[in-house]
């Protein structure tokens, strides 16, 4: 009986569930479901596909070059063949990012796929060794279709100290690689050459690098953020530039006029010795560099600076006594940040100084420098570290070249990082060298064997002074007093080695040419 009144209590409270909630509405009556109406073959087809997403295979392409610069102790040859391999972005607009080292004295260049299965010839638009940046593009217009395949990246925002970022590669079997890092710090260094230097990223990272470890994208959120300049698997970390500069690298580059980035050749020092602080009459806080040395050609020379002169801010933005600024991102970084790594050729600074007045009081003041690369580009010794067509000449079997970085780097190696001393002095002392008109420092490289250099090749390599008693401004300047009718039909050659001077009669030095076109060198100058 007790559970029959359960029961049918249970049924109750169940029909009662089932009621309109309110009296007189009535459920609505069930609808057929409705088809979805079928998509047609065609329909189907023109749907648009998935939108493919930045990858290493996407995105990425493989570098190969044949590098055949020539050879700075023998201007008139190339060296052997040698090959290098990296990576490259693309960009869009048919451009390819990647490192100036893979391709800096190129004889051709193609890149590849990341599966390997086209390969396409691409040309250098763009080429920066300082930065150890270059832009390639497709040669030839038939292979558009290889573009087509790959994702374009964009240029990121600039990343903060303590973000995460990926390291991008792929192996030789197309498979992609990623490596994630953290960017821990920054540091002054230059990517590639012995120029000014630039504020790298410091990436902690434990990424193997693939061919070489240059040109590796190094991305956040899918976008590019830096591209790598070397990589050290023992110390995990990896050195690249920064998205500042590559953002200024590319302005220019696509503008189609190439220039490079500021430099003023400036050699400074820290303020943080409060004894020097006091002899400079500034007070034992504050903050600044101390210039110590600038060349007269350079921009901010030109604007006014001086040696003695102490730089407190850039731009309104204090420097702390190291001669570094407070980045929002990056926290302390050098002040070239401000003048070379974010800023262009033409773009004005100001600086705010001190100097000491006649009464030896130091003085405010502020002068506005136009950023140019004059530091550089009126150096009496180019300091890049290769020349794609050195000039020479060859008179009677002596060899005279212009002095250059890529020379100095070749004798080192040579020597055994032995230079000669006088060669060493004249880079030292080139400023003094300069105030006797010289535009640009001339060495004599080697004597030929023939019969008019008997005994000179001990001179060898030295600078050279004077022809006929007239100073030497320039390769080109000693071409001209070679081709003129020499006194008494003889040369007077004046070098900064033992025993000083060389002679060469003109008729023996046609001889001596006429012999080594026809045995050894067809070309004896390229001016």
């Amino acid at each position: 009986m007790k559970i029959l009144s359960l029961f049918s209590l249970a049924s109750l409270i169940l029909l009662s569930g089932c009621q309109p909630r309110e009296d007189g509405r009535t459920a609505p009556t069930p609808q057929p479901e409705q088809q979805q109406p079928e998509l047609s073959r065609e329909q189907l087809e023109e749907a648009p596909a998935p939108a493919r997403l930045p990858s290493p295979t996407n995105s990425m392409v493989g570098i190969n070059a044949t590098n055949q610069g020539y050879a700075m102790v023998q201007p008139w040859s190339k060296e052997n063949p040698a090959y290098s391999q990296g990576f490259g972005i693309y960009l869009g607009d048919g451009n390819i990012l990647t490192a100036a080292n893979i391709v800096y004295s190129a004889s051709f260049v193609e890149v590849t796929s990341a599966d390997g299965s086209q390969t396409v010839p691409v040309t250098v638009t763009a080429f920066d060794p300082e930065a150890n940046l270059a832009l390639l593009r497709l040669k030839n217009e038939k292979d558009a279709s290889f573009l087509d395949k790959l994702v374009p990246v964009t240029l990121g925002s600039a990343p903060r100290l303590g973000d995460k970022v990926v390291f991008w590669q792929f192996n030789d079997d197309g498979l992609p690689i990623t490596t994630s890092g953290t960017l821990l710090a920054t540091e002054s260094s230059s990517p590639f050459t012995n120029s000014e230097p630039f504020v790298l990223y410091n990436v902690k990272s434990s990424v193997t690098p693939l061919k070489g470890g240059a040109g590796n994208p190094i991305m956040r959120d899918n976008e590019l953020v830096a591209l790598s300049a070397n990589c050290d698997p023992s110390a995990q970390k990896a050195l690249a530039v920064t998205q500042t500069m590559i953002s200024r690298f590319l302005k220019q580059a696509r503008s189609g006029n190439y220039i490079g980035f500021p430099a003023d050749g400036t050699q400074v020092t820290e303020l943080t010795d409060p004894v020097f602080r006091k002899f400079l009459g500034l007070s034992e806080t504050g903050g600044g560099f101390y210039v110590v040395k600038l060349p007269v050609y350079g921009s901010f020379y030109k604007a006014g600076v001086r040696p003695g002169d102490v730089v407190e801010s850039v731009n309104g933005i204090p420097l702390d006594s190291k001669g570094l600024i407070k980045d929002p991102a990056l926290g302390p970084v050098s002040a070239n940040v401000l003048f070379r790594d974010s800023a262009m050729p033409g773009d004005t600074i100001t600086l705010g100084i001190r100097r000491k007045d006649k009464d030896g009081v130091s003085q405010p003041m502020t002068l506005d420098v136009k950023l140019d690369r004059s530091a550089l580009d009126g150096d009496l010794v180019n300091p890049a570290p290769f020349v794609s067509n050195p000039p020479y000449r060859i008179y009677g079997g002596l060899v005279f070249v212009p002095l250059t970085g890529a020379l100095i780097g070749e004798i080192n190696k040579l020597s055994k990082n032995r230079p000669p001393l006088n060669l060493v002095e004249a880079i030292q002392k080139k400023e003094d060298i300069r105030k006797k008109g010289v535009d640009e420092i001339v060495v004599f490289l080697m004597a030929l064997p023939t019969q008019a250099t008997l005994g000179y090749a001990q001179m060898s390599p030295s600078i050279v002074e004077k022809v006929n008693g007239v100073q030497v401004k320039s390769l080109k300047h000693l071409n001209q007093l070679l081709d003129l009718p020499a006194p008494g039909g003889t040369h007077r050659i004046e070098v900064s080695q033992q025993p000083y001077a060389m002679y060469m009669s003109q008729k023996e030095a046609a001889k001596a040419d006429r012999f080594i076109q026809m045995r050894a060198v067809p070309v004896l100058r390229r001016d």
